[in-house]
């Protein structure tokens, strides 16, 4: 583990000095097992600072699970699709168009620190075959692939660019991400490519940190 850390630091390297414009696609692939999954956007949220202005400078972005404090940031990268599709229902009351913040986000997280990474989480819906039928407007609720117990071998990833949208201008959407990533994950091979611009940016408050923390099986 710690030879991949040292990879994913390099692979960083790069991604931390300020972006040119880059022409990034429309792709987002995603295999858990050999099977594909579908996913429908690339987005992004990033640990702010109080004014979401621009992103938060963390004293140590592996938490202290490296040995040596690494100043840094922290952004989680989505490559998702999902359960619900909005376009099919009708508004809720005070609603111009259907949404709801519980319904379910199906695919790869990244949690990622500039310059090492933290992990990999999956929703896995068996590559796309979960029971249902054409007409259900809600797919059934897929399964965490990590948790505390999972076993993560072989971690790999590389960021080729990265572009952050204007914080300052408050863009909610904009700039986008190249990268390569994969784990074993409890036997199961996870493999994804992300060339895309973010569809959805968001932006975490200090004070909203939590979901950002290292994971040890991932910085050794």
């Amino acid at each position: 583990m710690k030879k991949t850390a040292l990879i994913l630091a390099a692979a960083f390297a790069a991604a931390a000095l300020p972006a040119s414009a880059a022409d990034f696609g429309s792709k987002q692939t995603l295999t858990i097992d050999g099977k594909a999954a579908y996913l429908a956007e690339t987005s992004a949220r990033i640990l702010a600072n109080k004014e979401l202005k621009a992103p938060e400078l963390v004293d140590d972005i592996t938490d202290g699970l490296s040995g040596t404090k690494v100043p840094g940031y922290k952004i989680m990268i989505m490559g998702r699709t999902y359960s619900a599709a909005a376009e099919t229902k009708p508004p809720k009351e005070g609603q111009s168009q259907w949404r709801e913040k519980a319904y379910v986000h199906r695919g790869i997280k990244l949690f990622v620190g500039i310059p090492v990474a933290k992990g990999i989480g999956v929703v896995d819906d068996n590559g796309g075959d979960a029971p249902h039928t054409p007409d259900e407007k809600i797919r059934p609720v897929g399964k965490q692939l990590m948790n505390e117990n999972a076993v993560v071998e072989k971690a790999h990833l590389h960021i080729s660019e990265l572009e952050l949208p204007n914080m300052k201008k408050g863009e909610a959407s904009g700039g986008g991400v190249k990268l390569k990533a994969g784990a074993v994950i409890d036997g199961k091979a996870v493999e994804t490519e992300l060339d895309s611009t973010f569809t959805r940016f968001y932006t975490a408050k200090p004070t909203s940190s939590e979901p950002f923390k290292a994971d040890k099986r991932f910085v050794k």
